[in-house]
């Protein structure tokens, strides 16, 4: 038998975007959990990383991981007065619907858009479009946030490609006592329904979630999305998500 939604557990990413939510679900008399959501912070760039601004036409490809990464890098421009249409010729790869929705806001078009985050997904569609025996040789520069992983770094140094990293943001996440607890709550179960509102909603949670499986962090917990972009970047990190309808 299905649960009503006064009788459900759920979870939010205590946001603005989500304040009526909460206040809605907790007036239906169900149970609300909300997670923190993360702060992200513009990085001061060194004299190095500050140069790359100027070499971006030398580079064949950018690499842009999420969101975030692409709303910092789209600031650093315009404070350098850098034109977007000089970056006409650079292909350019969006790890996600979202991410490509980003760059199309400020007219940047994306060439490669996987559709999942999974390095060997990102890498084949890079393969697909490029020739994997084309790589070799190829200049990428991928914008990301600090202490990123490195797999799709890894495999295309493999494969001869040249690649720059551009830590443009880091992430700061308070309250480790707090976020443990709220962990041991989403991995115990207690949770049915966790909402996702956007797809800053996500990274928020993975980051949370640090090194472990979103997927297997969620593995007891319902999943649904406000809007399509949300349904489609929960589908990028391979979770299964349906569209949030409180019974």
């Amino acid at each position: 038998m299905a649960i009503s939604s006064n009788e459900k557990t759920y979870a939010l990413i205590a946001n603005p975007a989500n304040k009526k939510r909460a206040s809605a679900l907790n007036a239906s008399g169900a149970n609300v959990i909300q997670f923190p959501p993360i702060k992200t912070k513009k990085l001061i760039l060194d004299e190095k990383s500050t140069a790359l601004f100027s070499e971006l036409t030398d580079f064949d490809w950018l690499i842009f991981p999420d969101i975030f990464a692409v709303d910092y890098f789209l600031q650093t421009l315009e404070e350098h007065e850098i034109d977007l249409f000089e970056l006409d010729a650079v292909r350019v790869c969006a790890l996600g619907e979202a991410v490509s929705d980003r760059l199309r806001f400020a007219s940047l078009h994306a060439d490669v858009i996987p559709n999942s985050v999974e390095s060997a997904v990102v890498l084949a569609a890079l393969y697909g479009y490029v020739g994997e025996s084309d790589i070799s040789g190829k200049n990428f520069l991928s914008i990301e946030v600090l202490l990123a992983e490195k797999e799709i770094k890894n495999k295309l140094l493999e494969k001869g490609a040249i690649v720059t990293e551009l830590a443009i943001y880091r992430v700061e996440i308070t309250g480790a006592h707090e976020n443990a607890r709220l962990k041991a709550l989403l991995k115990g179960g207690a949770i049915d329904e966790f909402v996702f509102s956007s797809p800053a909603d996500l990274i928020s949670l993975k980051k949370f979630a640090a090194s472990e499986s979103l997927a297997e962090i969620l593995s007891e917990t319902e999943i649904s999305a406000v809007d399509e972009i949300t349904f489609q970047s929960l589908k990028e990190h391979n979770l299964k998500p349906k569209y949030f309808q409180p019974k």
